[in-house]
């Protein structure tokens, strides 16, 4: 068999692969924290987090990587030198100078720490919120607020630090555009919310009996695998807060919350990690290691758990076939309830304090929320002692309910405590991405809802991975929303889609 010619690009690639596998044993580390981990155990963990991030910001910044990714591309420039890269390797190419920018911007040291610092805050979060003790966790939210303030200093930014910080997550977004963007959607939500609090309420009380947990796990599983996850490439568990980490494409580690009172809960967390793992799960293995095998950003990452949580996870055809499948797991709690009780109870619309448990209209209001008060944290407007009555003014304003005490309000996310600020903003943008995919699917498949109702959801996979999830990062956000919707981002789809649903739920004017 002839031998692989060796290019600059394979070059590149080898180097960068060494990097992506040293960061999935770092991410092997904060699942297992996240579930198996005994609690003792964190302060050797924190050590192991540290060393890690340091590994992978060293293979990173290394001057073999520069040396190797210079004869791609100029790394002062931007402009392409190796005239013989393909169209997606220039992108690549593209992608990782600018990992590689941001990455040496980092001194080694500010890395390690606020691994470490982020460590113990995770686990300092969690008994903090597990005793309502928001003083115990507000030291530890002072050092990583600093240290986001530092490293909005290291990246640069041209007129507002958080600028820095949300580019990481969210590339080219301007915090000036989303605080108009979020600005926009607050009254069109607030509108919908009250016309719909204007109505009477259905009846959901069959929603909160006892729904053993057991039951829970299995009908999660039934959920996944009618996602097209089987055994040997996924994981489901529980945790405090579901998420998902996919250590490569055949390794994708996903979790639940098993509440027995709150069993839409558990559904719609897997549902929603279901979507995320469906992404990582699609991306061209064969690129592992470049960013032609990584998701765009986390709006867009956002937007395909949200596409099938919501767009199709809430739709009373997807219900038509599940809901007998769970009358089946729980025949004494559901077997008499008719099918449109329950999507009525799915889709009940009423302010709450939980955000990865809020109803659709109220959602993006949870993320507006924090996006308002980690600005203000890290503009230095707004200190750390005065953040629960900040987030109590806020809720009570948006939503109309306040908060009785610190583990329903700010210290239910899991987020600050891994020192991610610039994050939140990605879940609304999630659902306003989702919202304009999902109307370009519609009018390629006319007939998703009768094919749903039957169970058939590869179609849907299929539609994602050609539009979107083949690519990786071969195109930023902007140019992927327009390539595949033919327009720029904008709410009015996501505001339509939710007039439209709800005004025949709720019998709206």
């Amino acid at each position: 068999m002839a031998k692989k010619l060796k290019t600059p690009f394979s070059e590149t690639h080898k180097l960068s692969k060494t990097s992506s596998l040293l960061e999935s044993i770092h991410y092997l580390l904060e699942w297992d924290q996240e579930t198996y981990m005994p609690k003792d155990a964190i302060e050797f963990r924190s050590e192991q987090l540290e060393l890690m991030a340091s590994l992978v910001h060293k293979q990173r910044t290394a001057p073999s990587f520069k040396k190797a990714l210079s004869k791609l591309i100029n790394i002062e420039t931007g402009s392409i030198v190796d005239n013989t890269l393909s169209a997606e390797e220039m992108a690549a190419a593209r992608e990782w100078r600018r990992d590689y920018l941001q990455a040496v911007k980092l001194p080694s040291s500010y890395v390690k720490l606020l691994a470490k610092t982020s460590s113990k805050a995770l686990h300092a979060w969690s008994e903090a919120r597990r005793h309502n003790n928001f003083k115990a966790f507000a030291p530890h939210l002072e050092k990583l607020i600093t240290l986001n303030k530092k490293k909005a200093e290291y990246l640069g930014y041209k007129d507002h630090p958080y600028d820095a910080l949300l580019d990481l997550y969210e590339p080219e977004m301007k915090t000036a555009y989303l605080t108009e963007l979020f600005g926009k959607l607050k009254i069109s939500l607030t509108e919908l919310l009250k016309s719909i609090q204007a109505k009477p309420k259905h009846p959901i009380g069959f929603i909160h009996q006892d729904y053993p947990v057991g039951h829970q796990m299995r009908f999660g599983h039934i959920l996944l695998k009618g996602m097209g996850f089987s055994d040997t490439m996924s994981r489901l568990d529980t945790s405090s807060h579901p998420f998902c980490s996919a250590l490569n494409p055949k390794d994708v580690r996903m979790t639940t919350r098993l509440i027995p009172t709150l069993p839409l809960s558990n559904i719609f967390s897997v549902i929603h990690e279901g979507g995320h793992g469906i992404y990582e799960a699609q991306l061209n293995d064969k690129m592992y290691g470049t960013p032609l095998c990584s998701a765009i950003s986390l709006g867009i990452h956002e937007s395909q758990s949200r596409f099938w949580e919501t767009l199709i996870g809430r739709s009373l055809p997807f219900w038509k076939h599940y809901y007998p499948l769970l009358q089946k797991e729980f025949p004494d709690q559901l077997g008499s309830v008719p099918l449109d009780n329950f999507y009525r109870a799915v889709n009940n619309v009423e302010a709450s304090m939980i955000r990865v448990e809020a109803d659709e209209v109220t959602y993006c209001l949870h993320v507006i929320i924090r996006f308002e008060l980690e600005k203000a944290l890290i503009e230095g407007s707004l200190k750390v002692k005065d953040l629960p009555a900040a987030w109590n003014n806020k809720m009570k304003e948006y939503l109309g309910i306040c908060p009785s005490a610190d583990s329903e309000g700010c210290l239910q996310d899991i987020h600050w405590s891994m020192g991610a600020f610039g994050y939140f903003p990605t879940y609304a943008l999630g659902n306003l991405y989702a919202a304009q995919f999902f109307a370009t699917f519609e009018k390629a498949h006319s007939n998703w809802q009768e094919r749903v109702a039957k169970g058939e959801l590869g179609f849907i996979k299929e539609w994602l991975k050609e539009n979107l999830h083949k690519y990786g990062r071969q195109y930023t956000p902007p140019e992927i929303i327009k390539k595949i919707t033919g327009r720029a981002l904008e709410a009015t789809p996501y505001v339509n889609y939710l007039q439209q649903k709800y005004k025949e739920i709720y019998q709206l004017n």
